[in-house]
Parts: C-alpha cells; sequence; structure tokens
C-alpha cells in the first residue's frame, strides 16, 4: 500500500507545473499540521515531533524557494509569514499546545488557496524561483 502511495505522489510532482508542486507543499504542510495537532492532544509524542518535524522542513523548503530578487514584496512577506510559521511549530511542539497551530494552519490554507488559483490560471509568479 505504501510504495502504491509513493508512486502516486511521485509520478503527481513529476507531472505538476511549479505552482501545482506548490500547491502540494501547502498541502503536505498543512496536513502535517493538523496531524501533529492530534499527536499533541493524544499525547503522542512520536507522532507530535514526527509530523512537526515534517511541517518545519516543508516550510522550509518554501522559504528556500522564494525569491528574493525578483520577488518584491511579496517575496518578503511570504518569508515573514514562514517565520512566524516557524516559530508557532516550535512553540507548539515546546508547550504541547495544540490550539498554537491554529493560526499557522489558517495562514497556510489561505496562502494555498491562492497558490492553487494560480495554478487554475497557468500563471508563473515571480516570488517563487521555480
Amino acid at each position: 500500500m505504501m510504495l502504491g502511495a509513493h508512486a502516486y505522489a511521485t509520478t503527481q510532482i513529476s507531472t505538476a507545473s511549479s505552482v501545482q508542486v506548490v500547491v502540494l507543499l501547502y498541502d503536505g504542510a498543512i496536513s502535517s499540521m493538523k496531524l501533529a495537532q492530534e499527536g499533541i492532544v493524544a499525547r503522542n509524542f512520536y507522532d507530535k515531533a514526527r509530523f512537526l518535524d515534517r511541517a518545519l522542513r516543508v516550510v522550509g523548503e518554501l522559504s528556500a524557494s522564494l525569491n528574493m530578487e525578483d520577488g518584491g514584496a511579496i517575496a518578503k512577506d511570504l518569508q515573514r509569514l514562514y517565520e512566524y510559521v516557524q516559530y508557532e511549530l516550535t512553540q507548539a511542539n515546546l508547550k504541547n499546545e495544540p490550539g498554537r497551530l491554529e493560526s499557522p494552519i489558517r495562514c497556510m490554507n489561505k496562502i494555498r488557496e491562492a497558490w492553487k488559483e494560480l495554478a487554475i490560471q497557468g500563471a508563473k509568479p515571480q516570488a517563487v524561483g521555480m
């Protein structure tokens, strides 16, 4: 079952546009944050750590992909958002507070919707160096 899911994900990513890949990264970050919340509530510290780590890695990747030279104010705003999300993920981890993830999930969902709209339009924004 896991091999099939991995093959599907690999195919989905390899056939996606760069904007669609960003949407997939947002999906992964949001999903991981929600699963980390569940881990905190259930006192399952293995899942909490695993999913927070995954979310932090995805947000780090999104941040690293920013084109600060050509992206202007949008890239700077996204960088600040990613720093905020990383901070809140770290605080949720340190303090075992699932509620700390609500705001980052909402923020990432809103930005994800904008990226999804760009994917539908077939646009390539300058804020991301892809």
